[in-house]
């Protein structure tokens, strides 16, 4: 039996999958394959990367830092407000050279191609079920350079080309892929959704009206996506969380870890049945 863990995108709210995936491990369940878009990918490429243990120390990794804003120059608007040389090079540094073919578990980084609509799913595994018509796959690439494209939100930040490719964030298209973790090959797919039903009632920025609209366009699809394909959906953020508030950051992850643990009865029957 293969356990497939589906990431879903969410801006900082992604540091509640490194709880999530913290307190999988701590428990003796290892996902065979993990799957994530946007947010979803950097702790996706952090867990097969065997970076996982530094969650710990987190502020001393240097991508925590991508989710400072002040971190970044503001280009106007050409492409996108960021234009991402410096998160290139807090990806980088974390991660490497390291290649999809380097990684020690079965992963994907979903992106899309902004050009035709495709949803491009990088990856070191292939499919054992037919990816939709929709859906293509990427080839091994720098797993930096997947998740560099899987994050790129319309507008915020500039497309990131790959090959022939302009890709934007995966979460346009599939925000919580657990179809993809199901053509990869799981049997039992535990998704991980970050978004709907904790509202803001208040934005600082427009990020986070481009966040929170991005989340409203895609919540029809994610429902289907989830009701078709997850065995188990965890959703760990309980409270309203500004889009990049670096301050809620030990918090997102304390939320992955309450929310897995609540459920980690139900995970353990999932396994077992």
């Amino acid at each position: 039996m293969r356990l497939g863990l589906a990431l879903g995108g969410g801006g900082l709210k992604g540091a509640a999958h490194l709880g999530v995936l913290k307190t999988l491990v701590e428990n003796g369940i290892k996902p065979d394959i993990v799957v994530g878009t946007s947010a979803g990918s950097i702790a996706a490429a952090l867990y097969s990367a065997g970076l996982l243990p530094l969650v710990n120390s987190i502020t001393t990794l240097p991508l925590y830092n991508a989710f400072n804003l002040d971190n970044y120059r503001f280009t106007g608007m050409p492409l996108g407000f960021i234009n991402g040389g410096t998160v290139e090079n807090l990806l980088k540094r974390t991660l490497g050279n390291r290649t999809f073919a380097d990684l020690h578990t079965l992963t994907a980084a979903v992106a899309c191609d902004l050009v035709s609509g495709e949803t491009v799913v990088y990856t070191n595994g292939q499919p054992l079920k037919p990816l939709p018509p929709d859906m293509v796959l990427g080839g091994d690439v720098p797993v930096w350079q997947a998740v560099r494209a899987s994050i790129s939100v319309p507008v915020i930040f500039a497309p990131f080309k790959i090959g022939s490719r302009l890709l934007v964030d995966g979460g346009l298209t599939d925000n919580v892929p657990a179809d993809i973790t199901r053509c990869l090959g799981a049997d039992k797919v535990i998704a991980v959704d970050l978004g709907g039903g904790v509202p803001s009632r208040s934005f600082s920025h427009a990020g986070e009206v481009i966040l929170q609209s991005l989340d409203i366009m895609g919540r029809r699809n994610t429902a289907l996506t989830l009701k078709q394909h997850a065995d188990l959906v965890l959703q760990p953020v309980k409270k309203p969380v500004a889009a990049w508030d670096i301050s809620q950051f030990a918090n997102l992850i304390s939320s992955g870890i309450a929310e897995t643990q609540r459920n980690l009865k139900r995970i353990q029957q999932l396994l077992t049945s």
